[in-house]
């Protein structure tokens, strides 16, 4: 199956140069559908460019900082970032009650040829 994610500036170029292995997102109805083997294509926000991968791993968490506690902050591209800073920035796009509500899920992907 294939699912369409939209992606910001840095997270798509993060993905686009093989730096970033692990695609974070609220485990909400769209994302629960979303299962090892699937394709996600992801669309740059601003300039509608698109990139191919493949989930290989799925994980699900109660939050994002049981999340950002167990994945390594380099399969995420944000070395040097501590936790809080990690959760903080996620707070930016998710609330804590839709965070509450569906917990967290790790996507480990890799680039399509």
């Amino acid at each position: 199956m294939r699912h369409e994610m939209g992606l910001f500036e840095e997270p798509f170029r993060s993905i686009e140069q093989g730096r970033k292995t692990v695609e974070i997102r609220l485990n909400d109805s769209k994302r629960q559908q979303v299962q090892v083997g699937d394709q996600i294509q992801f669309t740059h926000t601003e300039t509608s460019e698109t990139l191919l991968v493949r989930v290989t791993k799925r994980q699900v968490f109660p939050d994002f900082r049981a999340l950002y506690e167990h994945i390594p902050n380099e399969a995420i591209d944000c070395v040097g970032w501590s936790l809080d800073e990690l959760v903080t920035s996620t707070y930016a796009i998710y609330s804590p009650e839709a965070e509450q509500q569906y917990g967290a899920l790790a996507l480990t992907i890799a680039l399509e040829p």
